[in-house]
């Protein structure tokens, strides 16, 4: 099981300070649908971006994965071409 590299949790979308005047929080249900929206795109872009940096991670992961198969794919072809061209009844074996 990988390790936690990032935590991403959702943040409260309603919450607000109660102002210290006796004014209404809120001017009408339409404010706070605004700052409710607002509130959930920002965390979707976030929430996006921690997506991308993930998925570069998981990309340049691949490729340096990929890049080490071929260098053993060649080594271990080397070695069959080596070993192919050996003539068994030349070589001595020992005991």
């Amino acid at each position: 099981m990988p390790f936690a590299k990032r935590i991403v949790e959702p943040q409260l979308l309603c919450r607000n300070q109660i102002p210290n005047d006796e004014g209404p929080l809120f001017e009408d249900l339409c404010a706070i649908s605004n700052v409710v929206l607002s509130r959930t795109l920002r965390q979707l872009s976030d929430l996006a971006r921690h997506a991308c940096s993930l998925f570069q991670e998981l990309e340049n992961n691949i490729t340096s994965t990929n890049q080490r198969v071929w260098v053993l794919q060649n080594k271990i072809g080397q070695i069959q071409q080596t070993a192919s061209a050996l003539d068994p009844k030349k070589e001595a074996v020992r005991k």
